[in-house]
Formats: structure tokens, C-alpha cells, sequence
């Protein structure tokens, strides 16, 4: 498919051994993600499914911005998400490929459970992980720009946010 014919929000493009892989958030039901797949940013793939809801999964609806990072030999999803209380957080989900299942590696959201946060993103310094985030604007009026160490195995925030 052409990429004028594709309809999401929030794109993030991984390149990966030759190949451009395109997540973003889906228009309308907003319950999975999807990946295109392309050789020159043109061409995509039809999309992907690489995760959906399911039956005990903490995150309920408003499945937002993912990104995918190759950090470790595996591949990392940081995406939005809201649950049943209205708090929205980032999580942190796991592939062995880019276009592979995404499953949760974080035990529910990497960020303040009582904050609204969204737009996680992976930052590496020193060889140290970190997440970079949004304070939404709905909570704190302005919005703020965030960060939190993870665990080496990012399945965790290590400090507190700054």
C-alpha cells in the first residue's frame, strides 16, 4: 500500500536490517497496534497486527504512541495507555522481532501511577536507561517534560521522576 493510504496517529519509524518498520496509533478503535513494513518509505506492507487487548490487561482503552526499540538484542515497545480509573501511563511491552507479538514485560505502567503521563520514550546515557515522558497538560495545566531511570531490564522505574 501506498503511504498516503495509510491512517494513523503518532507514527514512529524503526530501520532495521534494510527495512523501515512503521507503528503507530490506530484511528478510531484504539485497542492494538499495527506495523507497515517497507524497503524505501514508499511501499508499505498491508498492517500488522503485533498487539491487541486482552482479558487482564491493565490497560482498558486509548492505546497511544508506541515506539519500538532494539536495546539488548530484543525489541522494546513504549506505548500509552488508559485504564479504568482515567490514569493514563506508559508501559513497557517486548518482541524478539520488530514485527513479532509485542507481549507486557512491565508490570503495568513504568510511570507515577497517580499521574496522567503519556509519549514514553527510551534514552540511553552512560550505558544507563532512562525514559523520557509526558506530565499531561489535563493534570498539571501546562504539561512538563519528565524523566525516570529504568532497570537495566527496563521492567521498572529505578528512581523518582525529575
Amino acid at each position: 500500500m501506498k503511504l498516503s493510504e495509510i491512517n494513523i496517529r503518532d507514527p514512529f519509524i524503526l530501520f532495521y536490517e534494510d527495512k523501515y518498520y512503521m507503528y503507530g496509533s490506530r484511528v478510531g478503535e484504539q485497542r492494538g497496534f499495527d506495523v507497515y513494513i517497507s524497503d524505501d518509505l514508499t511501499d508499505w506492507s498491508n498492517p500488522v497486527s503485533i498487539f491487541e487487548y486482552y482479558d487482564g490487561f491493565w490497560g482498558t482503552n486509548q492505546f497511544w504512541a508506541p515506539e519500538v526499540h532494539l536495546y539488548h538484542n530484543t525489541f522494546y515497545m513504549f506505548a500509552s495507555f488508559r485504564d479504568n480509573e482515567n490514569h493514563r501511563g506508559t508501559a513497557i511491552l517486548t518482541s524478539k522481532t520488530p514485527d513479532g507479538k509485542f507481549k507486557e514485560h512491565s508490570e503495568g505502567a513504568v510511570t507515577p501511577k497517580k499521574w496522567s503521563c503519556l509519549d514514553g520514550t527510551l534514552y540511553i546515557e552512560d550505558k544507563t536507561p532512562y525514559m523520557i515522558f509526558c506530565n499531561e497538560w489535563t493534570q498539571v495545566k501546562n504539561g512538563e517534560i519528565c524523566m525516570v531511570r529504568l532497570s537495566d531490564d527496563l521492567k521498572r522505574a529505578v528512581s523518582e521522576p525529575k
